[in-house]
């Protein structure tokens, strides 16, 4: 029989699992909006999840995969929201969903060093450029049109200054990950 670590440890671990959640937010977010289309939805399922991960903390073996354990919690998530929406909002079968959600990377051990390289990248953009990027793939995203409006630009100028940096932006993180070893 499993005892119930002490209160002062059972804090710790919920802090923990809290700590792994926030350190995982963009993955998991990104699993979320891989698995239903609607963004409001997905965004209340991952709120939904990070309640249910603080409630089940004390079931996490720390030091194992917390990306495996909060992924499988999330699907479990999208699935008992499928099946409250079935009856008002065509939806995905569960089929479809469980390809989905296999198909996810197992860790983030592919999409950490892919992430960091961006995120370097991202600094060495131009400070306009890196406004429209930031603008462009905001939540919501802005139309290269309502950027031009917005930077008093015109639409085609957006166009080819967001093309121009995501060039440079793969450029740089391709670079960056061949330097470091990873492909």
């Amino acid at each position: 029989m499993n005892e119930s670590p002490p209160p002062a440890a059972a804090g710790q671990h919920v802090q923990e699992v809290q700590r792994l959640f926030l350190q995982h937010a963009d993955l998991l977010r990104g699993f979320l909006r891989g698995l239903v289309p609607q963004q409001e939805a997905a965004d209340d399922i991952f709120q939904e999840l990070f309640l249910t991960l603080t409630a089940k903390a004390l079931d996490f073996q720390l030091g194992s995969n917390f990306l495996a354990w909060a992924r499988a919690v999330a699907r479990l998530k999208v699935f008992e929201q499928y099946r409250q929406l079935k009856r008002s909002i065509p939806l995905l079968s569960a089929e479809v969903l469980e390809v989905l959600a296999d198909a996810a990377p197992a860790s983030d051990g592919l999409l950490m060093p892919r992430y960091e390289a961006l995120q370097d990248c991202l600094k060495q953009v131009a400070p306009r450029a890196r406004e429209m990027v930031a603008l462009r793939y905001a939540d919501p995203p802005l139309t290269p049109r309502q950027i031009a409006r917005q930077l008093s630009w015109t639409a085609n100028a957006v166009r080819v200054a967001l093309a121009r940096a995501r060039k440079f932006l793969l450029e740089c993180v391709e670079r960056r990950l061949a330097a470091r070893g990873t492909v």
